[in-house]
Formats: structure tokens, sequence, C-alpha cells
């Protein structure tokens, strides 16, 4: 299934190549938007999606239809990073996971407007546009490039979180903030990053990128080493190449 997935998300990359669909700018609350592109690439993979595995249903930011992760499941963010969209920034990504059952068996981040495709099938590694990608071999803080994102959602609770990545950008070798976890995630499997923490995270933004990371060689927890559940908003996270995941675990000082 995973070559006609593909197919359907680099389908689905034309609407989101589309400036006229972007330019509609829809407010959903503070510093949260949606755009007329977001809504079509959700529409057309809703569709699709159902078609290309009878039976299943979809989970997407837009346009929710599954209430369970029973049976056959699509986890979709139509598009990641809507904002970097509106201006024209390049760093957007169409996310989209399949599972079965709860288990993450497919995994495809694109962003067309590189047109760099990462995808994961579970047991079978990590790729980008076809070739085989690993996480890198940083070890330590100090030699790390390190992401962060925190949205908009939890803006009255960020406080602590940010003074510990401010002073973590103060020990590392530099930090990064793209705008889109996604493309933060298929970062750290293509080793580009060598870890991302986030504040939160909804399961679509998450899924395809958790499976992706895992089969690059990395992890990805919940910041205190817990385990993440694909259903409503995560607690803060941390994507990693492994090497140092114990390391900024303790740092945050959140272990369990």
């Amino acid at each position: 299934m995973i070559k006609a997935l593909e197919a359907l998300i680099r389908e689905a990359g034309e609407l989101a190549r589309s400036k006229a669909l972007s330019a509609q700018v829809h407010v959903k609350g503070k510093s949260d938007f949606v755009t007329d592109a977001d809504l079509a690439v959700s529409r057309f993979l809703m569709d699709a999606l159902v078609r290309l595995a009878p039976g299943s249903h979809v989970l997407s930011e837009e346009d929710t239809r599954a209430d369970s992760l029973e049976g056959k499941l699509f986890i979709v963010d139509p598009i990641d990073g809507t904002t970097n969209l509106m201006y024209h920034m390049g760093l957007s990504a169409i996310s989209c996971a399949y599972a079965e059952d709860g288990e993450l068996l497919l995994g495809v981040i694109y962003n067309p407007f590189t047109d760099e495709m990462f995808t994961a099938e579970r047991g079978k590694g990590a790729f980008l546009n076809g070739q085989p990608i690993r996480v890198n071999g940083d070890d330590t803080i100090r030699d790390a490039l390190i992401g962060m994102e925190a949205g908009p959602a939890t803006l009255a609770q960020q406080g602590p979180f940010l003074t510990k990545v401010f002073e973590l950008h103060r020990q590392c070798r530099g930090m990064r903030f793209t705008g889109s976890a996604a493309i933060d995630l298929a970062y750290v499997a293509a080793g580009r990053l060598s870890a991302v923490a986030f504040h939160y995270l909804y399961p679509w933004d998450f899924a395809a990128g958790w499976l992706i990371v895992s089969e690059a060689g990395g992890r990805l927890t919940l910041l205190d080493g817990g385990t993440p559940v694909l259903s409503g908003r995560s607690k803060p996270l941390l994507a990693s190449n492994g090497l140092i995941h114990e390391e900024i675990i303790q740092y945050f000082g959140m272990a369990r």
C-alpha cells in the first residue's frame, strides 16, 4: 500500500502548492489559521484514503470522522505549517499515517515545496525520496542541533518549558524553530536535527513522524519518558536520535 499512498500524497501536494488556495485564510483561534488549501487537501484525502483501504476511517485535523483507534485508521494533517504556507516559506508538509487497531504501520510526510517525501513502513526502515535515511550520531547535548515547537493552544502554560528551552539553547550547537512538527520529525529521522522538544502535539501532528523517526533509529516519547497516545492533545514530547534522549529528559527534569 505504501506506493499507492505516496502517489495520493503527491497528488494532494499539487493542491497545497496552489497560491490561490493558500491566499484564502480563515481564523480558527489566536495564531491558529486554516486556508482553503488545508480544506482542499483534507477533502481530497478524506475521500481518496478510504478508497485506498476499504473499511478504513480517517482522523484529520480539519474534518474528523474517526471516533476510535480500532480497525483501519488514517491519521492526517492536510497541511502542517499553515502559517508558514500563508507566508510562502516553503516549510509546510502533508502528514499521513496508517494504523490498524492502534499500531502504526505506514507513515508519509511530504513537503511539496521542496519535493521531499519521507516515508516508513513498519520493520522496513525510513526513506527520503526512496533513499534510506538514519538519525545522526550526535551523542551529547553540547554537540547537538535541537529544535522546539510551542503552539498557541497552551500559551499560558509555556513559561517553564520555554525557560528550559532557552537554557538548552545556551548549551547546544544551536536551536531551530521550523513551525511544522511534521518537518521537525522528518528532519530528526534524516539527521538534520538531533532532537526536537514539543510543548504539545495532536495525533495528526506526530503519528507519521513517530513511525518515520523510529524506523530511522530514533525515539519519540513524552518528555517524562512515557509513551505517547494517539488521542487528544499530548503532554510535552521529545523526538531524538536516541543517543541524547535520556540526557534531554533529565535536563528538563520531567522524568517519571
